[in-house]
């Protein structure tokens, strides 16, 4: 078993598709492919052929590139078997399946919220999380058709998840995910600490991710709705109100 290389490439205005691929190997997957030349140009840069597509969730701007390269490479795309907005499905999943790929076990975690049938996969071998639009660094997805009971159940789950874990996201929100979380927790020193690092990478236009979730479980506001400092702010023991309070706050920041 060895260890995948995980390339993080920019898709449109500011998304992330990852390749995935181990040492040497001529086949490679992709997470949320939408930006078919960028793509194109990561598989070409790494000499390898697709032979997976991993979808957490059916919006466009994680799936438009599908039926271009399904087409090119004949690549398999894996998705959460009761979307049927997903496109081209050949190997559907449920929660709590377990998946090999490239001899590495992802575990499928479903994670409504952002929408219904996301779902985020955890190779448990090297404890890396390829969590689309559920979390973010310093945040989490909209909640496009989930309720804030659900959002904040599939946060919890994750919050469980081994605190080494590199979390690789689907955008780079983190300033502005910085920013809000600032302005309701701005005496947290380590935060104020991130946000220089976080800012340092922006001006070399390097990215912020991946995170690692023992750094987000003491950053992250939307991970810490059971903190007082929140349920002060938000005037709430409940963890899943503060939850509905913070993000709507967030949506209108």
């Amino acid at each position: 078993m060895q260890k995948p290389n995980i390339y993080l490439f920019p898709q449109l205005s500011d998304n992330y598709g990852y390749l995935v691929k181990l040492p040497h190997a001529k086949e490679a997957a992709i997470v949320d492919p939408s930006d078919l030349e960028m793509c194109e140009k990561i598989l070409d840069l790494n000499d390898c052929s697709l032979s997976h597509i991993l979808l957490t969730h059916h919006h466009d701007d994680h799936t438009a590139a599908v039926a271009d390269l399904k087409k090119k490479y004949n690549a398999k795309v894996i998705g959460h078997e009761l979307d049927d907005q997903l496109p081209n499905i050949d190997i559907p999943v449920k929660a709590n399946e377990e998946i090999s790929i490239f001899n590495n076990t992802y575990k499928i975690i479903s994670t409504p919220g952002h929408t219904m049938q996301h779902i985020c996969y955890f190779n448990q071998d090297y404890s890396i999380l390829f969590a689309g639009d559920t979390l973010f660094s310093l945040g989490c997805g909209r909640m496009f058709e989930g309720t804030p009971e659900l959002f904040w159940k599939s946060l919890s789950i994750l919050k469980k998840l081994p605190k080494d874990t590199l979390v690789y996201c689907g955008h780079e929100y983190t300033h502005s995910n910085l920013l809000f979380a600032l302005s309701i927790d701005p005496k947290n020193e380590d935060l104020i600490t991130y946000g220089g690092w976080i800012k340092k990478q922006g001006s070399d236009a390097r990215p912020t991710i991946p995170t690692e979730l023992r750094k987000e479980l003491n950053l992250n506001p939307f991970l810490r709705c059971e903190d007082e400092v929140f349920q002060k702010i938000y005037n709430s023991k409940d963890p899943v109100e503060v939850f509905k309070k913070m993000r709507l706050a967030k949506d209108n920041f």
